[in-house]
């Protein structure tokens, strides 16, 4: 998972968390709603500058916009990404196990 992924879910998350709308959130950093809704399309990096503000907008840490499990959804997807392929190897032992049972039966 990228870091731009990762920021961009905890931005979301974090910018709704606090109850802001994207309009909301960049009348308290100065910046249009459009760069708001930039940013969260994955179009636009924002500068040091503009995250500084965006964290103090959110009242959250900056390193918090860059934890990887630090939003329900960033978690997720670094579970499935963890476990994914092993439990995807493991069903597909199990099926074909059931199947030889099934054929030996036959």
């Amino acid at each position: 998972m990228g870091t731009r992924h990762v920021f961009i879910q905890n931005l979301k998350y974090y910018r709704k968390k606090a109850g802001f709308t994207q309009e909301k959130l960049a009348e308290a950093i100065g910046m249009s709603t459009s760069y708001i809704g930039d940013m969260e399309a994955r179009e636009r990096f924002p500068s040091a500058e503009t995250i500084d503000k965006i964290a103090d907008a959110l009242n959250i840490k900056i390193s918090i916009l860059f934890d990887d499990t630090a939003c329900p959804e960033n978690i997720k997807f670094s579970f499935r990404r963890t476990y994914g392929k092993t439990l995807q190897q493991e069903l597909s032992k199990r099926i074909l196990k059931d199947i030889e049972e099934v054929c030996s039966l036959m």
